[in-house]
This record gives structure tokens, C-alpha cells and sequence, in this order.
């Protein structure tokens, strides 16, 4: 039975004390591209991914643990440390575990789950996760029914490319013998991206990409199940429609694959394959109802000469860019550093200008990270954030738990090490932000260094508060202190329980006005 909203919502009534409605529904400004909710507030979401890639494809629920939960414990700790999204993992086998047959109860347990989460005030944005797709090529996402499908049929992409893994060598790959599958052990020695660049997994894109093709029509499936599920639930933020996309090898052939600098000045694929795609999985979950905003992916390689897309991919309102950045090199070096923060500049040209040039689309963040807790990764992502506060970017971290994953980069990438949250980590993704600004932005500013924090912005709501958040603890040991202009009659502050939570309102005389609000950090006071 899927869970009653009303009473999902009555639940959110302990938190409404402390701050505003945290999961009104929020649309896409269709001038701006900024999220906005009902208020007419712009909202700012900072978030992590929560993916459970293998049975039962979802996190651990009852107890906590630091490595498989999602719990109330792990949900507060979120709100505390000042995240309001969570992307789940809402896997294709999970939802279509037979050809054709829909699964209500995971779906009930996925609705279940938001409706959690929901309660600390966070959003759940919807990710169809998969990496190389199947479990027989090292990676998983679609179900393998559909695979061993194309196996079957002789007359299929995947059953005449040269096998798995051509034109890679596989002399490393041992296979078990029970699942006819290469180990999980051999599949992580050389990590699974590589994989990318085999001749039949670039087959079971293309089968994937082919209208009319089964798993082409098992996508429409997949999303006319999750969005008929979720169409009414207000704390659904949206759904992403796959995530990372492949470009490469996609005729199957030797010569396919080696044309991979062809995706790095191009977005081909994009117009090609993905915008058919994509308009067709977006028309399946309209016609469900369901209004939540849609959010799609451009391929993975970073296009030097070219924008995320040839077009808008997606018709409509209410549609997202979602992109990853992640860097080149997780080395300490010079050369390391500065080609990390090229990379970061060609994503940036890539996203930015697609999205300067389709202003009514917003942006989201949805992958980035997957690295150790250690000073010299988290420089690279403060780099990376701070672009992205200049914009008003939402983003989702790589991710928040290890959730037995075996496709990801990097083993230290969760919040925790054994028992213990890693400190420098959290100190980083735990930021100064405005969480919902009562007007249009024009300005956020954070120095992690110094605590300093700045947001301007063209004041127009006064019916709800501008909500920022702001880690004490991490930030600011000895205080802090807020002023906000242009005079000090522009807004009061709210007097709030919850720690580390700061409320405006602001006041109908300043109501136009680009108005201010900043944050500095009080020095420790010296004992004489």
C-alpha cells in the first residue's frame, strides 16, 4: 500500500517549528533555471548520493551502521550537517526484477524511504543508477534478464560484437563458474570505467539507445512504474533519467572504439541518441501526472570544443541539467593539480554555457568527489564548490556510504572511516549556504577559511523566511556574527531551537531592494 501523504506530511509537524516547510514542492524558474518553491523562494540544495547498487537495492533500514544504513539517526545527522537532498538509488532491477513485472514492493519501500527522509526536511531526487550496465561486463544497473536476452538472440548489437572484454585484454579476469560472470575481485584490479571501452558493451548501448528495441522499451516501463509511484509526493525534487550514458564503441567494432576523441570535441551522441531518448522517457512520465522537474545527463567525457548538447534534450518546463565532475588524477603533485583544475574549467565551459544558453534549464551537480578525507582532495572540491556557489548550483556528493559498492573510484569515499566521520570531509561539504533566498540571487559567497559569507539578493518574498545554514561547530567555535543591509530595519530574525540554523524575514519596506546578509566569524577572546 503506497504510503498516505497526509500523514507523511502531519509527520514533518515537529520540524515545522524550527524552520519553514522544507519539502514544499519546488519547481524550475522557466527565466532563471533557479529552483523555486510555491513561496516563490529560490532554493539551494546540498545533498549526498545514497546508492545501493546489488540486492536488495535500497540502504539498510532498522539499525544503524556506518557502511549500509539510511536510518532516522543517518537522516538527522544529514539535517545537522546541513544537507536537505539525497539522491537514491532507485534500481532498474529492483523496479523490473522479470521481463514486464513491476515490483510494488520495492517501490513501496523506495516511497516509504523519501517519506523518511522527507521528515528531516530532505528532498529525494530519483536516480536510475548503472555503471556499464551488467553484471557480466564488470558493471550492473540494467536488469540482466534484458541482457541475457541479447545473448540469446544472435541477430542482437551485443551478440555480434567481438566478446567481452575486446579490444582490452582479459587475461586478468576469472570468471565464476555458478554465475558464468568475472569476479567482483578480478573486476576491481584494473576498475570497472575502463570497461567503457569494450566492443559489447558499447553493443548493449547502442541495443539500449535503438527504439523499439526490449530494454529500449523496458526504460519506458521502468519510468512509467517509478513516476506513477511518486507523481503525488511533494519531496520528490525529480527524477534523473540514467545516469552516466555511454558514447563509446557503439558500433560494436574495434574502430568504434578507438574513436574517443571524437566524444571530447563533440556532442553527437547527445543529439544522435540521448534527445531521442530522453524526449521519450520524458513523455512517459508526464503522461503519468507526474510534474516533478526531469533531469538528464549529458555523456561522461568532458567536451573540450562543445556544449553538453546540440539542443534543448528535453521539451518543456521544469527540465534539469545534471552533470558530474570529477578530476583527472587523485595525486599530490603539481602537474596533478593543475591539470585537475583544467579538467574542472573544460566541465565548467562545458555545463555553464549550455545552461547560459538555455535559460529556462536548471543545473544540478548530481556526482562529484569519490575521494579520501585527506587536505589536498578537499582543496580540489572547495575549488569546485565555490564555482558552483557562484551560480547557485545545487550538488549531491559521491557518496555518503560504501553501501557494497564495487564500481566506484575510490574505497575512502564515504563519510566514514570504520565508526568515525571523517572531520576534514565533513567540514568541507558541511558549508555556509543559503538554503532558500527570499528573492532572485545575485551573489553567495563562502570562504571556507575565514567563515566569511555573503548573499545578495533582490528581496520579493516576505511571506516566508530566507533560511541559511551554517556548521557552528565546524565554522564558527567562537561565534558568529550577522549584519544585513541596506539599513537594519530590512529584516528580523527569527529565534529558532534548532542549532545551526539561521531565519530572515524580510520586511515589506525593503521589499525590491537588492538587500544583504553576512556572517563573520567572532575571534576566540584572550584571558589577561
Amino acid at each position: 500500500m503506497r504510503p498516505n501523504r497526509l500523514a507523511s506530511l502531519l509527520l514533518l509537524a515537529p520540524l515545522r517549528g524550527c524552520l519553514a516547510d522544507a519539502v514544499d514542492p519546488v519547481h524550475v524558474d522557466p527565466n532563471t533555471g533557479l529552483f523555486v518553491d510555491t513561496s516563490g523562494r529560490t532554493r539551494v540544495f546540498h545533498g549526498v548520493n545514497a546508492v545501493y547498487k546489488v540486492p536488495p537495492y535500497l540502504p539498510q533500514t532498522g539499525k544503524f551502521d556506518p557502511e549500509l544504513s539510511l536510518v532516522d539517526k543517518d537522516m538527522l545527522d544529514l539535517r545537522k550537517w546541513g544537507f536537505n537532498v539525497v539522491q537514491l538509488g532507485v534500481m532498474w532491477p529492483g523496479v523490473e526484477p522479470s521481463r514486464g513485472q513491476i515490483d510494488e514492493g520495492y517501490l513501496n519501500n523506495v516511497s516509504a524511504m523519501a517519506v523518511d527522509l522527507a521528515k528531516y526536511g530532505h528532498y529525494t531526487l530519483v536516480d536510475l543508477h548503472q555503471d556499464l550496465g551488467s553484471r557480466r561486463f564488470c558493471g550492473e544497473g540494467f536488469p540482466e534478464h534484458y541482457v541475457d536476452a541479447m545473448f540469446e538472440n544472435k541477430n542482437s548489437y551485443v551478440s555480434k560484437a567481438r566478446g567481452f572484454p575486446f579490444p582490452q585484454r582479459g587475461d586478468h579476469l576469472e570468471i565464476d563458474q555458478s554465475t558464468g560472470y568475472p569476479t567482483i575481485k578480478s573486476c576491481l584490479q584494473k576498475g570497472f570505467a575502463q570497461y567503457y571501452f569494450t566492443s559489447q558493451v558499447g553493443a548493449l548501448w547502442k541495443e539500449f539507445y535503438e527504439p523499439g528495441t526490449d530494454i529500449n522499451l523496458g526504460f519506458s516501463r521502468y519510468w512509467k512504474a517509478v513516476a506513477g509511484q511518486l507523481k503525488d509526493e511533494p519531496h520528490i525534487i525529480g527524477y534523473e533519467l540514467i545516469n552516466e550514458p555511454s558514447a563509446y564503441c557503439l558500433d560494436g567494432s574495434a574502430f568504434s572504439c578507438i574513436k574517443v576523441p571524437g566524444q571530447l570535441f563533440g556532442n553527437a551522441v547527445e543529439g544522435k541518441y540521448l534527445t531521442p531518448l530522453y524526449q521519450t522517457a520524458a513523455k512517459v512520465i508526464r503522461d503519468t501526472g507526474a510534474t516533478q522537474p526531469i533531469f538528464y545527463e549529458p555523456t561522461v567525457p568532458p567536451k573540450v570544443f562543445a556544449d553538453a548538447f546540440p539542443q534543448k534534450a528535453v521539451d518543456g518546463d521544469n527540465t534539469v541539467l545534471a552533470y558530474h565532475i570529477y578530476c583527472a588524477s587523485n595525486n599530490n603533485n603539481p602537474a596533478d593539480r593543475l591539470a585537475c583544475n583544467k579538467v574542472q574549467d573544460i566541465y565548467f565551459n562545458e555545463f555553464d554555457n549550455y545552461l547560459h544558453d538555455n535559460k529556462g534549464v536548471g543545473g544540478f551537480l548530481t556526482e562529484f568527489g569519490s575521494v579520501g578525507g585527506v587536505d589536498w582532495q578537499m582543496s580540489r572540491l572547495r575549488r569546485l564548490l565555490s564555482a558552483r556557489d557562484k551560480l547557485f548550483q545545487s550538488w549531491a556528493y559521491w557518496q555518503f556510504k560504501s553501501y557494497n559498492d564495487f564500481t566506484s573510484s575510490d574505497p575512502e569515499e564515504p563519510f566514514y572511516d570504520g565508526d568515525t566521520v571523517e572531520t576534514t570531509k565533513l567540514k568541507t561539504l558541511s558549508r555556509t549556504y543559503a538554503r532558500a533566498i527570499g528573492g532572485v540571487p545575485s551573489k553567495m559567497f563562502f570562504n571556507h577559511m575565514t567563515g566569511e559569507f555573503d548573499l545578495d539578493f533582490e528581496g520579493t518574498v516576505t511571506s516566508e523566511p530566507t533560511e541559511i545554514y551554517l556548521n557552528e561547530d565546524l565554522h564558527y567555535p567562537n561565534g558568529h556574527e550577522v549584519t544585513w543591509g541596506p539599513d537594519q530595519g530590512c529584516f528580523t530574525q527569527r529565534k529558532v531551537d534548532e542549532v545551526n540554523y539561521l531565519l530572515f524575514d524580510l520586511q515589506e519596506q525593503c521589499k525590491g531592494k537588492t538587500v544583504t546578509i553576512s556572517i563573520r566569524k567572532k575571534a576566540a577572546q584572550v584571558l589577561v
